[in-house]
């Protein structure tokens, strides 16, 4: 057949999603359905979504597609290849990609172009079997009218090159989707504590951050892509196959899935707003039932709580106080996941896993109080000299993060009732990071705001 008329037929079909036109379009409308925002938010070109079959990673996807943009009329899929080794981008030469809802036709002429930079080829059977591309077109299908698709798959290469070579072809027009599943084959646990710290690396916008993920060079290219153009991560689900179809999947073997958005940061969404008195209530609870199922030996259900707030991701932080002493206080400074879940986990770390303390045990916990925190996404403080830092340094409104080379420490900002003057509170942060006292005045300084409620 000739390139002008190749059609790449559907290799998973039957088994990834399903094979019925009809049945496929009903499971897309139902996952759809499922992750649309409670409120109108503003549409995006550039997502992450996962690649796995639709009963696993479907109602993770749901959440980055329900977000993007209708207008685009290109889609740049970007995904890894899993079946062949090659150097490079490989690049289709079909004019049509193929599914159960129809023919996708291929942008000759954006293929045509990338096909003649040295970073590009033809990878011989690449395609073939290959599903992280595919999978996502059903979606795309249901939502976009007449649009074109430039599938790449990427072999060993340089991120930040593809990057590069792609920029000049994303416009207000082009969806850009980078298809990537997270951790693989891990116990739950160790699952979402990788997956965790992949997540906090794409929020953060860390260009040579941790990642584990087996598209981790499709997502560093569109974070790439996405902070040339001035956009921020946002995390709009992020679970693992045990969790999204228990009843398929395996506990000691799960794969992890996000679904992550770039967007336009507005003053709305940049920080932690102030919380409901049934918000705080709620965390406060669910901190303490947590810690009590973990004494008993056992996992607490974490359902999807009613409060909408909740299950938007902040960085948040777990304190656990007895007869007014820390006893324990574990957190996460990125939104990496749900708020709920945040606190949920945080609880049993500050309980269990804070390493200053011996793990909690039953009869103390009548006598502990619990403290929640939940945080704005943090800002450099940017700052001429010492002298400038101190000055822009606002007391027991800053939360503080210290980063020289790879040491990092944070004192939240209700440190500053223990440490109020601004010298000794920084001085204590730099030590506490194993840097000198002084080191504070060469580091990294980051700050952010906390919303502080505990029991009474």
């Amino acid at each position: 057949m000739a390139s002008s008329e190749k059609i790449r037929k559907p290799a998973v079909d039957g088994r990834f999603y399903p094979s019925s036109p009809i049945e496929l379009k009903n499971d897309i409308g139902k996952y759809l359905a499922s992750a649309k925002p409670d409120e109108p938010l503003p549409p995006v070109n550039i997502i992450i979504a996962p690649h796995a079959g639709y009963v696993f990673s479907a109602p993770v996807a749901a959440y980055a597609y329900a977000r993007v943009s209708r207008g685009a009329k290109t889609a740049i899929l970007i995904g890894p290849s899993h079946y062949e080794r090659f150097d490079g981008v490989h690049v289709t030469d079909a004019k049509y990609y193929e599914t159960p809802l129809g023919k996708v036709e291929v942008n000759q002429k954006i293929v045509g172009k990338l096909s003649k930079h040295p970073l590009c080829l033809r990878a011989q059977g690449a395609e073939d079997k290959e599903h992280c591309l595919e999978v996502q077109l059903p979606f795309l299908q249901m939502l976009l009218g007449k649009f074109t698709i430039v599938p790449l798959l990427t072999g060993n290469v340089s991120a930040k090159a593809v990057a590069e070579m792609l920029l000049p072809l994303v416009d207000d027009a082009t969806l850009l989707v980078a298809s990537s599943d997270l951790s693989h084959y891990q116990p739950q646990r160790e699952a979402r504590e990788i997956d965790d710290a992949t997540i906090s690396t794409v929020l953060s916008g860390r260009a040579e951050g941790f990642m584990e993920g087996c598209g981790e060079t499709a997502m560093r290219i569109v974070m790439d892509i996405a902070a040339k153009k001035g956009l921020s991560a946002e995390l709009l689900d992020a679970r693992t196959s045990y969790e999204t179809a228990p009843e398929h999947g395996d506990p000691h073997r799960v794969v992890g899935y996000a679904a992550i958005a770039f967007a336009k940061r507005s003053a709305k969404d940049s920080g932690a707003d102030d919380f409901s008195q049934e918000e705080k209530e709620y965390m406060l609870k669910l901190a303490r039932s947590t810690v009590e199922s973990a004494l008993r030996g056992e996992d607490a259900p974490l359902p999807k709580p009613p409060l909408t707030k909740l299950i938007q991701p902040y960085g948040c932080f777990v304190t656990l106080n007895k007869f007014g002493h820390l006893r324990g206080c574990i957190g996460n400074i990125e939104p990496v996941k749900p708020l709920y879940k945040s606190v949920a986990d945080n609880a049993v770390n500050a309980a269990f896993h804070d390493p200053r303390f011996p793990k909690l045990k039953a009869g103390e916990l009548a006598d502990v109080t619990v403290e929640v925190s939940v945080l704005t996404r943090p800002a450099p403080l940017e700052a001429k000299s010492p002298e400038d830092l101190l000055s822009k340094l606002i007391p027991h409104e800053h939360g503080v993060i210290l980063k020289f080379g790879s040491r990092q420490s944070t004192f939240l900002p209700q440190v500053w009732e223990q440490l109020p003057d601004k010298v000794m509170f920084l001085e204590h942060l730099s030590m506490k990071a194993g840097m000198g006292k002084d080191d504070w005045k060469r580091a990294d300084v980051w700050v952010y705001r906390a919303v502080h409620f505990e029991e009474t």
